[in-house]
């Protein structure tokens, strides 16, 4: 009798969690198209999900788990972004400050300011991490640094509009805000972040990736095919990860995600009036802040505020969500890149909102 009472309870457990309105928007995913990465969903103080699907390491059967450390891509744009206000507010620079001040030489560096760069306004053509891009850097070099020589080729590129005037996401521009926080602090982009932020934060598995990847790593991939099947996985391709500095250098966890996202909501990193400015577009029309963007989305018959970034690069997909007036959390680290979660986001948010979870 206790184990036929034993086995009911874990029946009963079990149709429990499949019934989790979060487990039901996640699983039409995994059955549609498959899904491998973490899932991290929390209502304030309230973790409501965390989870790993796929694989880790397909050589060695490794499972993912929320624990592991993912790429994290354009995220790291709302980091540097932090990191810059930071020095704003200790008084080593200004968001006025023109780039030349920083990068003498920089062909229109009078014209770009610190706040155009960071809301993607500063005409600053892009760039895409690939081997491509390396080889075009390395003819640069010529016994310079690899971070000289990008910040040569970077200025070789012709502006694409007058600084200030309109809209281009620019990944060049947040390498070069990484490193005029190395030129301002006196110290590499890295470790900054480290000192000031990760560690303050509890942040203990984030950091700069070097491409060295251990088994508490979600190891980069790409699959051939749109629905996820192991015939069609192969490690994706090799890229120089020090090339994205402040731009997508970084990597971390779910859960170190979100210490990020509570943070922000206090002033352990950043003053509540910073935060302000980085968390207000400056253009209705791109919905541009400072490494995030900002707009609306309708669940439950009303607009909710949302601050959000995506990111992709090779051997990742990833998405932030914070509705911040909702005080709902969501994030969305995958090891297969050219993936989209906006919808798998939403619809998470819209399960918590609608179930009333968290409260």
């Amino acid at each position: 009798m206790r184990k036929i009472a034993f086995i009911c309870i874990v029946v009963l457990f079990s149709s429990m969690i499949l019934a989790n309105p979060l487990n039901e928007v996640i699983q039409r995913v995994v059955d549609f198209e498959g899904f491998w990465g973490a899932i991290l969903v929390a209502r304030g103080d309230a973790i409501l999900h965390a989870a790993g699907y796929g694989m880790a390491d397909v050589e060695r059967n490794i499972p993912n788990t929320p624990e592991k450390k993912f790429r994290i891509a354009s995220i790291t744009k709302q980091i540097t972004a932090v990191a810059i206000l930071q020095l704003v507010e200790r008084g080593e620079l200004t968001l006025d400050d023109p780039l030349s001040m920083y990068l003498e030489g920089f062909p229109n560096g009078e014209k770009i300011l610190l706040k155009y760069m960071l809301n993607h306004s500063s005409g600053i053509p892009t760039m895409i991490n690939s081997e491509e891009l390396l080889e075009n850097i390395r003819v640069y070099e010529n016994g310079k640094s690899l971070q000289s020589a990008e910040i040569e080729y970077i200025s070789t590129l012709p502006l694409r509009f007058e600084p200030g005037t309109s809209f281009l996401y620019s990944n060049s521009a947040y390498f070069l805000l990484g490193v005029i926080i190395e030129k301002v602090s006196g110290m590499p982009y890295d470790e900054y972040l480290r000192e000031n932020i990760f560690k303050p934060l509890g942040m203990n598995n984030t950091g700069y990736d070097f491409n060295e990847y251990d088994s508490g790593w979600a190891r980069p991939y790409y699959c051939q095919s749109y629905v996820i099947d192991d015939e069609f996985i192969r490690e994706a391709d090799w890229v120089d990860r020090k090339l994205p500095g402040g731009a997508g250098g970084l990597y971390s966890t779910v859960y170190d995600l979100y210490l990020w996202d509570r943070a922000l909501y206090g002033t352990n990193i950043l003053s509540k009036e910073s935060v302000k400015i980085m968390e207000t577009p400056t253009s209705q029309l791109h919905e541009a802040g400072y490494g995030v963007f900002v707009g609306t989305e309708f669940i439950a018959g009303q607009y909710r505020r949302l601050v959000y970034h995506d990111g992709d690069t090779k051997g990742t997909s990833t998405r932030i969500s914070r509705y911040v007036e909702d005080d709902i959390f969501v994030v969305v680290l995958s090891n297969i890149e050219g993936k989209d979660f906006t919808s798998l986001a939403h619809e998470l948010a819209k399960a918590v909102i609608i179930n009333d979870m968290g409260r």
